[in-house]
């Protein structure tokens, strides 16, 4: 905005002085009038890289925010992902171990069985030998016990029964 152009500026020697300090005091506001606007534009425009300057801020801020709690949330996701898979590993380890105790375990209640058929198979066989040896005995004392009931005859031809 311009200042009024000097032709229509009064001056003193065309008015009068009322009319003259009623020109100048119009002049005036409207110098200040000017001078206000260019003051409320400066304001305005300072309110206004303000404002934008703090929505900036705002901004940056809430992209800072958002990258840390992505990367909290990543790091997150890693940590379960970690214990997950570590649990899984703990849990086949585990899993591992059970299976080569229950081996070990048949395979020691697979040899105690085996020894245990052996001693009785043993056992069994030493029986029979018992038995055959005793059915043996039994026979061959029969035998015996006739052989020796039955009558020998002695030196004198006197028939003795031999009891040993």
């Amino acid at each position: 905005m311009s200042a009024p152009t000097q032709t229509t500026t009064p001056t003193a020697s065309t008015t009068t002085t009322t009319d003259w300090t009623r020109a100048k005091s119009e002049e005036l506001r409207a110098l200040t009038d000017d001078e206000d606007d260019v003051a409320n534009a400066k304001r305005a425009e300072k309110r206004r890289c303000k404002q934008a300057k703090a929505e900036a801020e705002e901004r940056a801020r809430q992209e800072r925010e958002e990258a840390a709690r992505k990367v909290r949330a990543e790091a997150e996701q890693r940590a379960r992902a970690e214990a997950e898979r570590k649990a899984k590993e703990e849990a086949e380890k585990k899993a591992r171990e059970d299976f080569a105790k229950l081996q070990a375990e048949r395979q020691r209640i697979l040899e105690e069985k085996a020894r245990l058929m052996a001693e009785d198979k043993r056992k069994a066989e030493a029986e029979r030998r018992a038995e055959v040896a005793a059915g043996k005995q039994k026979a061959g004392e029969p035998a015996k016990k006739r052989a020796r009931e039955e009558p020998v005859a002695g030196p004198s031809g006197v028939q003795v029964i031999d009891l040993r």
